[in-house]
């Protein structure tokens, strides 16, 4: 069973569940934008199938409703950040407006956040900085489900990191990419489903391939082209763990579970502000022909066309838009436990099948 829901509808609810766990309403309005926001682009494992974790995480005291974030400016281009265990998703939004306000100042804007929490679709928060014509990126550390390269225990989390630029198109160029070779979250959602994994996803606590989401979980996901992602995942674990004093490595807890412990993750945001660089009629003028470039590449067999990252994500938020978001019976399942916890009025129905 699958139902269409609209937007509005779904972001209504969601907010509605986060005040009803004490967050402000507007914290709460954002938190539901990004969740909603993830769903448009087709991001599901970052959308509100995370809304129960969210709500049971306020419940439980891994997620602080009412923080008190910590600023203190440390130059004239950093600032470091304590997120006091808030939302991901309103640090994530409160490191993304201050770098850009440095980088308008200064050209560059560097922030780091500690004490964050789980962040979600990171391209969100890089695209914020193209509403001002700047580049953004991003990386966070996350809770350990990824081996070193040629380890069979989980120390790094999926340790996504991502990029956007502007441009004078629909959309942004947007690169999002977790460090595994897929984000956890697909392999979450499989178990949930009882559905078996793709081979190379994963290995189970042995250190043996597996195609058993559960098995997975209990084991680790492998990194993206081995020692490379595992690499990168290293990379983003020195920005945005070691730099920020946040937890490190396998000391970063998860958002799931009854353990009431927060998270602790890391948060590494940077803007950068093409004015101070070629300026930014020409930056915008060498992105737009980067973009035409590709897109005019001649195509492999089978191929019809070449997607720039970003791309796929806004077409599919054009569709989802005017039809609707696809929500799962089992996320469905939750909405409707939320619903008679608060109560509160489960989205309206679009469409069901």
């Amino acid at each position: 069973m699958q139902r269409k829901v609209s937007a509005d509808s779904l972001k209504q609810f969601a907010q509605a569940c986060f005040v009803a766990v004490g967050i402000s309403n507007e914290d709460a309005d954002w938190a539901a934008h990004t969740l909603v926001e993830a769903d448009l682009q087709g991001l599901e494992t970052h959308g509100v199938m995370r809304l129960m974790a969210y709500v049971n995480g306020v419940s439980i005291g891994k997620i602080n409703p009412r923080p008190n974030v910590k600023v203190h400016r440390t130059g004239p281009v950093t600032s470091v950040m304590d997120g006091d265990h808030g939302l991901g998703s309103v640090t994530g939004r409160q490191a993304s407006e201050l770098a850009v306000e440095l980088a308008r100042d200064n050209g560059l804007g560097a922030v780091t956040v500690k004490r964050g929490n789980h962040l979600g679709a990171l391209s969100i928060y890089t695209e914020w900085a193209t509403r001002f014509g700047m580049i953004g990126l991003l990386c966070c550390n996350a809770f350990p489900s990824v081996p070193p390269w040629g380890g069979r225990r989980a120390y790094f989390g999926t340790n996504p990191i991502a990029l956007a630029a502007p441009t004078d198109g629909d959309y942004p160029i947007s690169i999002d990419l977790a460090t595994s070779v897929v984000a956890r979250g697909h392999i979450v959602m499989a178990a949930k489903r009882g559905e078996p994994i793709p081979e190379g996803w994963a290995i189970d606590s042995m250190g043996r391939p597996t195609t058993d989401a559960m098995e997975a979980l209990d084991g680790a996901v492998l990194p993206m082209a081995g020692p490379k992602g595992y690499a990168l995942a290293l990379l983003v674990e020195i920005l945005a763990g070691a730099l920020s004093g946040a937890k490190l490595g396998d000391e970063v807890g998860t958002m799931f579970g009854d353990d009431p412990e927060p998270p602790g993750t890391g948060f590494f945001y940077l803007a950068i502000h093409p004015d101070y660089f070629v300026g930014r009629p020409a930056f915008i003028e060498r992105i737009m022909r980067l973009v035409d470039d590709i897109h005019e590449t001649p195509l492999a067999q089978g191929t019809d066309h070449i997607y720039i990252p970003g791309e796929r994500r806004f077409l599919e938020k054009v569709r989802r838009r005017r039809d609707g978001i696809p929500i799962r019976q089992e996320t469905w399942d939750e909405f409707s436990a939320l619903a008679a916890r608060y109560p509160i009025t489960l989205p309206e129905v679009l469409d069901e099948r």
